[in-house]
């Protein structure tokens, strides 16, 4: 009996991450905008000047 417990609990788990993973074409992309500005690179390169 825990065997099929176990078995029903993986197949389940496999089940959802297999659903999680497939394409969706509402939502193709990763959420949030992508049009920013990369601020950690712009203040390195303003320190690395300022100190040369």
């Amino acid at each position: 009996m825990e065997l099929l417990i176990t078995a029903l609990i993986v197949a389940f788990v496999i089940y959802g991450l297999e659903r999680n993973k497939a394409n969706n074409p509402n939502h193709p992309h990763l959420a949030g905008s992508t049009d920013i500005q990369d601020r950690d690179m712009e203040r390195l390169s303003t320190e690395l000047l300022t100190r040369a």
